[in-house]
């Protein structure tokens, strides 16, 4: 193992017994502490690198040395440090993006607020974010939010390069089995938190241009419609006809438009300078309306393998609410990553080995059919620590959601939560179409000659002219 401090091999200096490297799973930091024994004392802000046989365990800076005075003549350096998401994060993000992929987001933000670190990781393809704003944000944080967005997962590595991507699917670099030389295993279901039916409720998302065909009756200039237009446009005709597109009142010039719209008041008028269109003249309003994000994403194998064993459907439900998701992909994704984390069973474990090869995000296939441990779950931590000058050992942390009957067998008998149903309204995605409504006026005009006198049915209160006393 060598470990270098601002370019220089402090190797010999570092105590055995003072050395440490946690990694974890995702966008949390990594640290790693170390003890010099000798040698100048290390200063803030210098850049940690710990390799072993050419693989870097660990890459970062320092952020808080201190002084572990030992004799008059002895001072001893403990030194914490972290990766380098902590100079990932030194520019604040200002930016809006729409209809842009979360990946092309993320290489965006990396190329203007990031400098010195690579995009290399981030993979393309991620679902479009409709709209997003990151108001003096770390980059770090703009990251998150794309991440729970859409559903992904975000890291930087050992080498300043920021990784983007949809789920893991790297391998362990072994199986565990009766034959692997592990040691401290220690392997424990969990039921509570358990999901695998989720309902989606998010903010508002705008629908696909709807039209709302209009009959003018020659005297009418103002139409009220029945939600807050978005993207308008005025077909005068029929629905092939040329669009108009109308300005904003209070913001666009009136005199530039033959239309105005208010979306706030939700109506659509004809222009000052525009005359009053004929009686009989066919109008289509043509706007995209708000509407709410609303969607279920269910996981059946999971309910299905708890049917099995409870004896009745399966289902536990969830909600989620987040106003930020104002799409149904987004919704979707949020669902589905909710899903991934908690359709089965949680599994926490844990053991200790000497082989290398190990890092956060690894699958790692346990097959101890004897202790009715079978499956693949997440390497969630790696620990680092040194026994020797010579040897490394690791502690793996993993947790996971259950796949096989005996884990969940084992969960549901010891867990003692039971589940609990959600009052949910709506459940799927909107079926927009068009509904027809007829509307008829009809005024009967009698001529009335006044005066008006006391006991008419239609006398006008101030108007009424009082019959004379005979």
């Amino acid at each position: 193992m060598q470990i270098t401090l601002a370019g220089i091999n402090r190797t010999s200096d570092v105590k055995v017994d003072g050395f440490s490297i946690e990694q974890g799973l995702s966008h949390g930091q990594d640290a790693c502490s170390i003890t010099l024994k000798s040698g100048d004392k290390p200063t803030e802000g210098q850049e940690i690198i710990v390799e072993d046989g050419g693989a870097r365990l660990f890459g970062g800076i320092i952020t808080n040395p201190k002084e572990d005075e030992k004799t008059p003549t002895k001072v001893f350096y403990s030194c914490e440090s972290v990766d380098y998401g902590y100079q990932l994060d030194r520019r604040l993000v200002v930016e809006v993006y729409e209809n842009m992929s979360a990946s092309n987001i993320a290489l965006d933000i990396l190329a203007k607020y990031c400098p010195g670190f690579t995009g290399n990781g981030i993979v393309s393809g991620a679902p479009v974010v409709e709209y997003i704003k990151f108001d003096y944000l770390r980059p770090s944080e703009c990251l998150k939010q794309l991440t729970e967005y859409v559903g992904w997962q975000w890291k930087v590595d050992y080498y300043k390069d920021v990784k983007f991507f949809e789920q893991y699917n790297a391998f362990a670099p072994l199986e565990i089995n009766e034959n692997t030389a592990i040691r401290k295993l220690k392997h424990d279901p969990d039921i509570q938190g358990l999901r695998n039916r989720v309902y989606v409720l998010g903010g508002k998302m705008l629908s696909d241009p709807i039209d709302h065909p209009y009959v003018s009756d020659g005297v009418q200039r103002l139409w009220v419609l029945g939600h807050e237009p978005h993207s308008p446009r005025v077909c005068v005709g029929d629905a092939s006809a040329p669009e108009i597109t109308p300005g904003l009142e209070y913001v666009d010039d009136e005199a530039e438009y033959a239309w105005m719209y208010n979306q706030r008041e939700k109506f659509i008028r004809l222009a000052t300078a525009t005359p009053t269109l004929a009686a009989g003249t066919t109008l289509i309003f043509r706007y995209r309306e708000p509407m709410d994000a609303i969607t279920m994403v269910e996981d059946l194998a999971s309910q299905q393998a708890i049917a099995s064993i409870q004896g009745d459907d399966g289902i536990y439900e969830h909600k989620i609410v987040d106003d930020s998701l104002i799409t149904i992909d987004a919704a979707e994704a949020a669902g589905q990553a909710e899903l991934a984390q908690h359709a089965n069973p949680i599994i926490k474990g844990s053991f200790e080995t000497e082989i290398p090869g190990w890092a956060p995000g690894q699958l790692l296939t346990i097959n101890l059919p004897g202790r009715g441990i079978q499956g693949q779950y997440l390497v969630q931590k790696v620990n680092i620590t040194a026994l020797t000058d010579s040897r490394i050992t690791y502690k793996i942390t993993y947790s996971g959601r259950l796949k096989g009957i005996p884990d969940l067998l084992q969960a549901l008998v010891s867990g003692q939560q039971q589940k609990k149903i959600v009052d949910v309204k709506y459940q799927q995605k909107f079926a927009v179409g068009d509904d027809g409504v007829a509307i008829l006026d009809e005024v009967v005009i009698e001529p009335r000659t006044t005066p008006w006198y006391c006991g008419d049915a239609d006398a006008i209160c101030g108007e009424i002219v009082c019959l004379a006393v005979v």
